[in-house]
């Protein structure tokens, strides 16, 4: 019986220490500095026979970076224009070679969501269009999660699990006892 109490006892241990780092109704405001996080910029790809390319979107500037599909050169001076979601309609200047940027109106692809694209390119006499869709993720706050608050489902199954065991040997050696078994 006594060393029913004491592993009781463990378990309640055991679980004021899992619970005490659960940090429930505060503030948000902890003391240490998140860990990094490396966060990607929203992108879209597309591709043909012709072309490949990658659009970025880095803050109010989408990055559109083209080359040739058989070999991956970098594809100057072409023409490229860029319609989409968000009321984006524009021609996109070359700043590198290969490298085209389109600086966006102000609340254009600003909110959180799908953006379907739709890029004509024309480099010399190749052309096409291609489709793309660019999604910008919901990184606020509200998408914060504290999986420490919960106590983990198979520390508790555990606990159970131990005390239903502890509670068959105590009541089979009680039984072994007064049925004369054990003498």
């Amino acid at each position: 019986m006594k060393s029913l109490f004491t592993l009781i006892v463990l378990l309640l241990s055991l679980h004021t220490a899992g619970t005490a780092s659960a940090h429930g109704n505060d503030d948000h405001e902890h003391a240490a500095p998140a860990a990094p996080t490396t966060q990607v910029a929203p992108r879209a790809s597309a591709q043909t026979e012709d072309f490949e390319l990658v659009a970025v979107l880095q803050g109010r500037s989408l990055i559109i970076y083209l080359d040739r599909f058989t070999d991956n050169s970098q594809v100057a001076d072409a023409q490229i224009e860029v319609e989409g979601g968000g009321g984006l309609k524009a021609i996109a200047k070359q700043t590198a070679p290969g490298v085209y940027v389109i600086e966006l109106a102000k609340g254009v692809m600003e909110k959180v969501g799908k953006y379907p694209l739709s890029i004509s390119v024309q480099a010399g006499e190749i052309g096409d269009v291609m489709t793309a869709s660019l999604e910008i993720p919901d990184l606020s706050e509200e998408a914060h999660d504290h999986p420490e608050e919960h106590m983990p489902w198979w520390w508790i199954a555990l606990g159970l699990l131990l005390i239903v065991m502890i509670s068959a040997t105590v009541m089979f050696k009680r039984r072994q006892s007064r049925s004369g078994w054990g003498a």
